[in-house]
């Protein structure tokens, strides 16, 4: 039987159309799902979807639309995000799912409930509905949420809370055991340290009668669950938690769960305890990546006039393109920009130049010069041409996969260029196949069929990265016949 490998993306809020940063989750586990299918892993990626909250539920009537309506209009738009990315999940969770959701979602409080761990009480707070949260003092910054610069409400209800501060010494345990349990390091130490700072319980119920949209609280008709505790569960739900036994024991613990650095606290701190309480095992990973800035390295804004829309740049340059972009020129551990100069610059220099110009000019001068071209080549002879150029320690498949499986995304295509496509451009100007081919037809063969048998190991390293180009890349390498893989982008 083959190893499994879950991994779960958090769940985007349905309250608008996607933006720069939405992709960044489902391409990364992309990367990770293609990667260990291709090793020979039972993957089963989830994505998915938000559809309650107070942003929502306020969006919709703002837009004097149904909200169901609503909802699934914005289903629609992340739908074809997923497509145009050209990811490869497995299940699509929406917290509106009757069936598998709420009761998921209802079993896991009724757990936390039966712990102790849930209780009722009044409370006064500032709450910044952007974040779907009561504020402290100290979080805002001149008296507004730093992440939506808006003054938060001052509200005063009943609530059901979760008591987290009990869980302070689990937590600080599971991060002293587990050092790489949130990557990068400086997230790690983050959530680390909010930890050490001391935990607060949190409010984890809304009244109806503020928000009659989510998750009824099992017992309570005048409550809904928050959002957290409600949208947290899905990634038990999208497998089956309380519908489909056997495949939720086969999946979960997850592997690696995917979020944005806004969502840290929630998935590194909030949910090992929430699972905790709940008996069940902790998710092995938790992946927290920066933002995607607009040029200059300032926060995308509608009010500016910098916003980038994913699938105007996907429609425009292709899928490959954006994510080979993405994943090699925009950090995991900080912030960074997405200028579309820079990414046309790119797009010439490494894609079309380094690796289009490599491809279409070896298979040209192949049928030029009548090279017969090896039909039972075995990879590993591959391999070790590539490996015998590039001259190092391990070999270039070696360190890919030790990249990737580091979550390294940029080191290992970096190095798939650098040792790869680099090292045979200067093999084929250092050889010069076209200029020999005449006096020493043999020698000008051999380059090429050296150069042709690398490729295909590029284009099988491609894979999980830049699945279309690699399919392009083999094909055209197996017929003979050349297209350019990214033509040329005038300026």
């Amino acid at each position: 039987m083959p190893k499994k490998f879950y991994i779960a993306t958090s769940i985007p809020y349905a309250n608008g159309a996607p933006h720069m940063g939405h992709p960044l989750d489902p391409l990364y586990a992309d990367v990770l799902a293609r990667y260990y299918r291709s090793n020979g892993y039972d993957v089963f990626f989830l994505v998915g979807l938000d559809e309650n909250g107070q942003t929502v539920y306020n969006k919709a009537k703002c837009a004097g639309v149904p909200i169901e309506d609503f909802v699934e209009e914005i289903r629609s738009k992340f739908i074809q995000m997923h497509e145009k990315i050209n990811d490869t999940y497995d299940g699509f969770i929406r917290t509106t799912d009757e069936k598998n959701h709420w009761p998921t979602a209802q079993e896991i409080w009724k757990r936390a409930q039966d712990n102790g761990d849930i209780y009722k009480k009044n409370y006064k707070g500032l709450y910044c509905v952007g974040c779907e949260e009561f504020k402290l003092e100290r979080d805002l910054v001149d008296g507004k949420c730093p992440d939506h610069l808006t003054k938060p409400e001052e509200i005063e209800e009943e609530n059901y809370f979760f008591a987290l501060s009990k869980y302070q010494d689990f937590l600080l345990d599971l991060f002293d055991k587990n050092k790489d349990f949130v990557y990068p390091q400086n997230k790690y130490n983050e959530a680390y340290q909010i930890i050490k700072g001391g935990l607060e319980d949190v409010s984890i119920s809304r009244p109806k009668t503020r928000l009659p949209w989510g998750v009824p609280v099992p017992g309570d008709d005048d409550h809904v669950m928050y959002v957290w505790f409600d949208a947290l569960t899905n990634y038990l739900s999208g497998i089956g938690f309380t519908s489909d036994k056997k495949k939720f024991e086969k999946y979960w613990p997850a592997d690696i769960q995917i979020v944005g650095k806004d969502n840290n606290k929630w998935h590194s701190i909030l949910w090992p305890a929430m699972l905790k309480s709940a008996g069940l095992e902790i998710p092995k990973k938790i992946l927290v990546h920066s933002y995607v800035l607009a040029k200059g390295n300032v926060k995308m804004s509608k009010t500016i006039g910098n916003v980038v829309d994913p699938i105007e740049m996907i429609d425009k340059y292709g899928a490959d393109a954006f994510r080979y972009f993405i994943l090699s020129k925009i950090p995991i551990d900080t912030d960074g920009a997405f200028d579309e100069d820079h990414f046309r610059e790119v797009y010439n220099s490494e894609l079309s130049n380094k690796l289009g110009n490599l491809l279409q000019r070896t298979i040209s001068m192949i049928n030029r010069y009548d090279v017969k071209i090896p039909k039972s080549e075995k990879k590993e002879l591959r391999d070790a041409l590539l490996d015998n150029l590039s001259k190092t320690k391990m070999t270039l498949r070696e360190q890919v996969n030790e990249e990737t499986e580091l979550l390294r995304f940029g080191n290992a295509l970096s190095l798939i260029w650098t040792h790869g496509v680099d090292v045979l451009n200067e093999y084929f100007e250092k050889n010069k196949p076209w200029e020999i081919a005449k006096s020493n037809p043999e020698k000008a063969a051999k380059v090429l069929q050296d150069v042709h048998g690398s490729l295909l190991v590029i284009a099988g390293l491609l894979v999980p990265f830049m699945p279309e180009t690699s399919e392009k890349m083999k094909e055209q390498l197996k017929t003979l016949k050349p297209e350019p893989l990214f033509p040329r982008l005038e300026k």
